[in-house]
């Protein structure tokens, strides 16, 4: 298989400037489901599946979920943050390589499955009680040097699920 497709499984994120609602309400109900999908696909795993990676050189699925929980913690804050703050807030990204390699990427991962859900329930509540103001909200990403728009940002997250998904699937189709 190629390299960029065992990177990018669902492609690389398209993210609209001025997207429709629906799409935002699409995006919405991605995040709201990604938990769910993530736990039955956890539930098919093996014990041995946890600890394989979805490419050469990639993460385990273990370490894929941990960074699940981690990117989408950040990524709700940073959404709080914008949609609470008079001007654009600096955000910072955080050193994903380096988190992978903590102690609790070892963990137990359905302590980040459950994380996940509770979190992304909590997400989508907040995500459906943004007032159109707040839609218009943003936030300056330094790592990225790019301010994201909440409707960008939305749209970002849901692919971020799609796209680990995505990895775990391979992982679950790989054959020996």
């Amino acid at each position: 298989m190629n390299i960029e497709f065992l990177k990018y499984p669902i492609g690389k994120p398209s993210i609209e400037k001025q997207p429709e609602n629906a799409r935002i309400e699409g995006c919405i109900a991605v995040i709201g489901r990604m938990p769910k999908q993530l736990m039955e696909f956890a539930k098919s795993l093996t014990e041995e599946q946890w600890d394989i990676p979805y490419r050469e050189g990639g993460w385990t699925v273990r370490q894929v979920v941990h960074h699940l929980a981690d990117s989408h913690m950040n990524g709700f804050n940073r959404q709080r943050l914008a949609v609470t703050s008079a001007e654009p807030p600096k955000v910072t990204g955080y050193p994903q390589n380096l988190y992978a390699m903590l102690p609790d990427y070892s963990a137990d991962p359905f302590l980040s499955v459950i994380l996940l859900a509770s979190l992304h329930e909590k997400w989508v509540s907040f995500l459906n009680g943004i007032t159109d103001l707040g839609w218009e909200k943003s936030y300056y990403h330094m790592e990225d040097q790019k301010i994201y728009s909440m409707k960008e940002s939305v749209q970002l997250y849901a692919w971020h699920c799609q796209h680990h998904l995505a990895h775990i699937r391979l992982v679950l189709e790989k054959k020996d």
